[in-house]
């Protein structure tokens, strides 16, 4: 069985760092990504430079994946720049949807029509961040998350449930796996953990058995999110490879291919004061 990784370390990894990691390196670490045989990338994000400063350098970066859009004017620079594949958020969690984009729910689906009707669907993938639950809101009835994918299948043909504090459970997992066919959207997990990557593969191990076979990860486990201070690291691409491999998925790439990758990560660690993975 083929299970697709989706790579997001160029973006939702790096742009978290405090010190500010150069151009070439981010162009080097894309090049290695796509050399290790990941053909789905998010390169980057179109936010405001202020906001996040680590994604300044987006036109730069920018060779042919798929990058994060928050607004009619990153929207605009992605058309500029050919980006065909735009990634877009909303939340269950109000407090999470004005930390990150300054709008209620409501206010971005209304924002969002403005400027990606004529956008293909198949081309675009709808980040449900804090699915699974938040320090702000708690958990999620059924009702609600049915409704954010009501608002999610108005933009695209995928939905990305993300634990974006690392408070999924399997039972949550399977559920939303069945709200999202219900509603004739492809599922796919984006998994954060603190700490302990077990627990993120657990919800792997249960995305698979309800029929998910897209998972974000970014290599070395880089990430977290800068509007959540209890955000979590991402599920590594490495971590991901070597445990669907050993469950006999294949995820079209190889642990040893990823290893140029992972020297990259690690010379970025090493200007960050950071440990090595």
């Amino acid at each position: 069985m083929k299970v697709s990784i989706y790579e997001v370390g160029p973006r939702d990894g790096l742009q978290a760092l405090r010190g500010f990691v150069p151009t070439d390196t981010k162009i080097a670490l894309i090049d290695a990504l796509y050399t290790a045989g990941l053909t789905q990338i998010e390169e980057t994000s179109l936010a405001h430079p202020k906001l996040v400063p680590q994604m300044a350098d987006a036109e730069a970066v920018f060779k042919d994946g798929s990058v994060l859009v928050m607004n009619r004017r990153g929207f605009d620079r992605a058309v500029a720049m050919g980006a065909e594949k735009i990634n877009i958020v909303l939340s269950p969690c109000e407090t999470f949807n004005m930390k990150n984009m300054g709008k209620t729910r409501s206010e971005l689906v209304l924002m969002y029509k403005t400027f990606m009707d004529k956008t293909p669907k198949a081309n675009v993938r709808v980040y449900l961040s804090m699915a699974f639950g938040s320090p702000f809101s708690g958990q999620f009835n059924p009702t609600t998350i049915k409704s954010c994918l009501r608002d999610a299948k108005m933009f695209g043909n995928t939905v990305v449930f993300a634990d974006t504090v690392g408070a999924g459970t399997p039972n949550e997992v399977a559920l939303y796996a069945e709200l999202a066919k219900e509603v004739g959207l492809k599922a796919a997990l984006h998994l954060h953990h603190k700490g302990d990557e077990q627990q993120a593969l657990m919800l792997v191990r249960a995305g698979l058995l309800a029929g998910i076979t897209e998972f974000d990860s970014s290599i070395g486990g880089l990430g977290g999110c800068p509007f959540v201070e209890s955000s979590g690291a991402n599920i590594s691409t490495e971590g991901l490879v070597l445990h669907l491999r050993a469950w006999g998925f294949d995820c079209g790439v190889e642990y040893d291919d990823l290893k140029p990758a992972l020297s990259i990560v690690n010379t970025i660690l090493r200007t960050q004061d950071l440990p090595a993975v």
